[in-house]
């Protein structure tokens, strides 16, 4: 499975209000993506708030370099 595009996972998060740099939105697509992969799309969306806020900490905690 490709990596999924920032607009697909603006829609399967249904925002488009996610922080990060270039680089860290690159890795949460490649994340989504795999989720997408391993749970399907349902999944994701049912699970999005969770998802959003466990990301929000990664990048406040700048957990990735």
């Amino acid at each position: 499975m490709k990596t999924l595009n920032l607009k697909k996972v603006y829609t399967l998060l249904d925002t488009r209000n996610i922080p990060g740099s270039e680089k860290e939105l690159e890795i949460m697509c490649t994340r989504i993506s795999e989720l997408v992969r391993l749970n399907g799309e349902k999944w994701v969306e049912e699970n999005r708030q969770k998802l959003l806020e466990e990301w929000n900490y990664i990048v406040q905690q700048s957990i990735i370099s």
